[in-house]
């Protein structure tokens, strides 16, 4: 996650575990060699020309399927989804989430409940101005490649352990495969699963 482009929200969405992980995973987050897209938000396009953020670094299929073709930079748009990355929402209400597989970004579980909670409240109100938004969000989501349902869920305004059957409710039917080794990680370290990092399990 490569703190220099702008989101149509002014975040960047940069994480202090993902700053110090980055010498780790050769920033491959920004890398697209496994068939996975960035996904604009409905809006998020237009919104990006009033405010002239640059978008020649982003190849467009669509308004809403767009893959970098090089890292942005001050004044380019850097999607939503970039700034919420490595967790999206898996429902309408935005309470549950996928996680990014673990083999490409290597963030433990646990460092990321505040982020979380702050991507609950950035789609509840990115649903409040553009209502259908997290509908179409989880509909095009299923598509996503190399996600994983993530661990733990927004309930009563507090986290909670999602269970087995919530899991599999929101599991996406394409996986990376069992014996997948992320190319740009420029340190190969062991014990890291789809689910799970070394650190999840102390």
């Amino acid at each position: 996650m490569v703190n220099t482009g702008e989101t149509v929200l002014k975040e960047d969405g940069v994480l202090p575990s993902c700053t110090k992980r980055q010498s780790l995973c050769g920033y491959a987050c920004c890398k697209f060699s496994v068939g996975n897209w960035i996904m604009l938000l409905p809006g998020e396009y237009e919104l990006a020309i009033q405010q002239s953020l640059k978008r020649d670094h982003l190849s467009f299929e669509n308004n809403t399927h767009v893959v970098c073709s090089s890292p942005c930079k001050k004044g380019d748009l850097k999607p939503i989804d970039c700034s919420w990355y490595p967790l999206f929402p898996a429902n309408q209400n935005a309470t549950k989430f996928l996680v990014a597989d673990h083999r490409k970004c290597p963030i433990p579980n646990k460092e990321l409940i505040d982020k979380m909670l702050a991507v609950h409240a950035s789609a509840l109100a990115w649903e409040q101005q553009h209502p259908g938004s997290l509908e179409q969000m989880v509909t095009l989501s299923r598509d996503f490649v190399g996600y994983m349902p993530f661990p733990y869920k927004i309930e009563n305004s507090s986290v909670a352990d999602m269970t087995a059957q919530e899991l599999q409710d929101i599991a996406l039917p394409n996986e990376l495969p069992a014996n997948y080794v992320c190319k740009e990680w420029t340190v190969i370290k062991p014990g890291y699963s789809a689910a799970l990092t070394p650190d999840d399990e102390k």
